[in-house]
C-alpha cells in the first residue's frame, strides 16, 4: 500500500505530476504531506526502499521524544511509554512500514504538547490549529483527533477572533484542497470515493470493524487495551481539559469500526494507541 505513494513520488519526482497514471490526474495516495516529505529525501537520494525506511524511523523517534520529554509527567513516566510503544505490534510494525503512521504520531505528539501544557489563549489556538490542519494535509481522517479539543478551546474564548485564527491556522488545508478541485477535479483522493460509497449496508461495515478489533485483541492486546484506558482515564478523574482529547480518540475508533476497519491489521490502531499513552503518560 505504501508503494501507492511511492509512484506518486517518482512520478511528482521525474516531472509527471502528482499521478499514478502520468496521463491521468486521479489522487491515488491519501497522504499529501507525508508524499511531499518522501519526495524531498528521494530527489536527493533517488532510492525509496531504504530512504523511506530511515525518513520513517527518524520521524518516529521525534514523536517519541516529544511524547517522552514534553508530555510524560516524570521520568517513571516516560520509561513506562517508551515501553508501552515497543511492546506494541501496531505501533511498531507501522513505524517502519512507508506509510505516513509515523508523521502522524509525530503531528499527534506536537498537538497534545501543546494542547495539554498550554493555557487556551488565542494565540495557542491559532499554533493547534495550524497542527491540525497539517495533521489532516497528512492524512484526512485523523482530523477527528482534534475537532474536539479545538471545539473546547473555541467554546472556552467565544470570540470571533478565535474563530478568525482557527480558520487562519487551516490554511494550508484549505489551500491543498482548492488546488486539489483545480489539479484532480475533486476534494479528496479518489480512495476516500471508492471505499465509503461501497453500497454495503452499515450494519455489514460495523460488524467488520467490531471483527477488526476483536483480531487486535487477540494478536496485539496491548494497543486496543491501552487506547481504552487512555480515553478511561481523563473521563474517570473528569478533568475538562483532558475529556476532548480522550473524545478525540474515541472518535478516531468509532470512525474505524463504522469504515469496516482495514485489511491491515493495527494499521488504524496505532495512532489511537499512540494518543492514549500520551494521555497516560501526562497523568501519571
Amino acid at each position: 500500500d505504501a508503494f501507492i505513494t511511492f509512484r506518486t513520488v517518482d512520478n511528482f519526482i521525474h516531472g509527471y505530476g502528482l499521478t499514478w497514471n502520468v496521463t491521468e490526474r486521479v489522487q491515488g495516495f491519501t497522504n499529501p504531506l507525508w508524499m511531499f516529505l518522501v519526495s524531498a529525501f528521494y530527489f536527493v537520494t533517488r532510492e525509496i526502499f531504504y530512504t523511506a525506511i530511515s525518513v520513517s524511523v527518524a520521524v518516529s523517534l521525534i514523536a517519541v521524544l516529544v511524547l517522552t520529554f514534553r508530555i510524560a509527567a516524570s521520568q517513571t513516566a516516560a520509561v513506562l511509554a517508551v515501553v508501552a510503544l515497543i511492546f506494541s505490534k501496531a505501533f511498531v510494525d507501522y513505524s517502519t512500514s512507508g506509510l505516513e503512521n509515523p508523521l502522524t504520531h509525530a503531528i499527534l505528539a506536537l498537538f497534545l504538547t501543546i494542547y495539554l501544557r498550554q493555557k487556551p489563549i488565542d494565540e495557542n489556538l491559532f499554533l493547534l490549529s495550524l497542527v491540525a490542519a497539517f495533521g489532516a494535509l497528512n492524512r484526512m481522517d485523523t482530523i477527528l483527533f482534534y475537532l474536539p479539543p479545538l471545539a473546547y478551546l473555541l467554546w472556552q474564548l467565544r470570540s470571533l477572533q478565535s474563530l478568525y485564527r482557527v480558520l487562519a491556522g487551516f490554511l494550508p488545508l484549505i489551500l491543498w484542497e482548492i488546488f486539489s478541485l483545480f489539479y484532480y477535479g475533486f476534494p479528496f483522493p479518489n480512495t476516500a470515493y471508492a471505499k465509503l460509497n461501497t453500497g454495503i449496508p452499515v450494519s455489514e461495515l460495523a460488524y467488520q470493524g467490531l471483527h477488526y478489533l476483536l483480531v487486535a485483541i487477540q494478536g496485539d492486546p496491548l494497543t486496543p487495551i491501552a487506547a481504552i484506558v487512555g480515553i478511561a482515564i481523563p473521563l474517570g478523574i473528569k478533568s475538562t481539559r483532558q475529556v476532548p482529547a480522550a473524545l478525540g480518540i474515541l472518535l478516531y475508533l468509532l470512525y474505524v469500526v463504522r469504515v469496516g476497519g482495514d485489511f491491515m491489521s493495527g494499521r488504524f490502531l496505532a495512532a489511537p494507541f499512540f494518543a492514549a499513552v500520551a494521555l497516560m503518560a501526562f497523568n501519571a
